[in-house]
């Protein structure tokens, strides 16, 4: 009797996994394709931070312009400073203040803020402008670094880059022209947080952007950003990850944040790397899923770019040697149907797997029972 159990439970094991060997899943796994990131390569370029080409001397409280329902109180003297009592409300509270500036895009201007919110509540910085028809565009989009900043209550410095910021929200602007016209600040409190809250600013200006192209793959000099402009935007709906290979070099306390970017936004982010001391050589990796930061530098607006970041120290060497950028392969809508073939071993698959397999099993099982009585 032993060995007929046996039997039945050998013919159990094959009459239930032969079906699965050779009735197999319709649906394709995703898998990835990839790309030569160096195939369009235009050229490099190192930048950084050029000539004051405007200050705000806090000397000239009328050209502030304060804009809320609630109280509040704006001193500027050499600095300027900001206080307001936020009472308790079921709804969030705001309060702004507006200034008017003339700074030409086309010179890439970058705006830097040093200031101190108190703990407790948010802030932004929001800029707007005018094109050279003197049509007026917003240089500012929600999910910018620049807005709803969580307050510190220490002294911080926040920079922009005003061609970025216009171009994101704007993506056919013609930077020929146009100019930022308007900036403001605003302080913002979230339902039932109340009591008195505060904003000094003591240093605001713009600087021009100073840039060293190259038309080979490296560049020397002292830097603060690589950009490398890979040719035209690449659609990144289905990226998935991208590897650069690259040689750097730099001054000692150098660290750097590679991006990869499509237009003015960010599409992938790298971690945080420094350099070595045996070897130049860093093999970089990049994922939509690591983005929580934008460089201060972009690429070209129509262009797909590689932007290496100095997040400490200066850059003085970069030479880019690889760039692998992968994407999810896409599936076409009718892969994921049945065809009729399909259906039909379906079909036949259930009706073995519940009708068949289980009546034989009982017929054997009864049949061993009766031989053995």
């Amino acid at each position: 009797m032993k060995l007929r159990l046996y039997s039945i439970v050998i013919i159990a094991v094959l009459t239930l996994v032969l079906p699965a060997v050779f009735l197999r899943g319709t649906l394709p796994q995703q898998t990835a394709t990839e790309i030569d990131g160096l195939s369009q390569f235009a050229s490099m370029q190192g930048v950084s931070l050029g000539p004051v080409i405007w200050r705000e001397g806090f000397d000239n409280a009328s050209t502030w312009a304060l804009s809320g329902s609630i109280p509040a109180i704006l001193q500027v003297n050499n600095s300027l400073s900001l206080k307001i009592v936020f009472p308790s409300r079921t709804t969030a509270q705001a309060i702004s203040i507006f200034h008017n500036v003339s700074l030409p895009l086309d010179q890439g201007p970058i705006v830097t803020l040093g200031l101190q919110v108190s703990g407790g509540i948010s802030y932004g910085v929001r800029f707007w402008g005018v094109t050279a028809s003197n049509k007026p565009f917003s240089a500012w989009h929600e999910g910018s670094t620049l807005q709803h900043r969580r307050g510190l209550g220490i002294f911080e410095t926040v920079s922009a880059n005003l061609v970025s910021e216009s171009s994101i929200p704007n993506p056919t602007l013609s930077l020929a022209g146009a100019r930022i016209t308007r900036i403001a600040l605003y302080l913002e409190a979230a339902p039932l947080v109340s009591g008195t809250f505060s904003m000094h600013v003591s240093n605001l200006r713009a600087n021009s952007v100073l840039m060293t192209k190259a038309s080979s793959n490296e560049v020397s000099g002292n830097f603060t950003v690589l950009v490398a402009d890979l040719g035209p935007s690449i659609a990144t709906q289905k990226l998935y990850q991208v590897f650069v290979g690259l040689d750097i070099k730099g001054s000692t306390d150098l660290s750097y944040v590679p991006y990869f970017t499509t237009g003015a936004k960010v599409a992938a982010q790298g971690y945080t790397y420094v350099t070595k001391v045996a070897t130049t050589y860093e093999l970089a990796l990049l994922s939509p899923l690591q983005i929580n930061s934008s460089p201060l530098f972009a690429g070209n607006v129509h262009s797909s770019s590689l932007v290496v970041s100095a997040k400490t120290g200066e850059i003085s060497f970069f030479r880019l040697n690889s760039i692998s950028i992968r994407f999810f392969s896409t599936q076409s809508p009718r892969s994921a149907s049945l065809d009729p073939t399909t259906s039909r071993d379906l079909v036949f698959y259930f009706f073995v797997f519940l009708f068949i397999i289980p009546a034989a099993m009982v017929a054997l099982v009864v049949k061993v029972f009766k031989d053995e009585h």
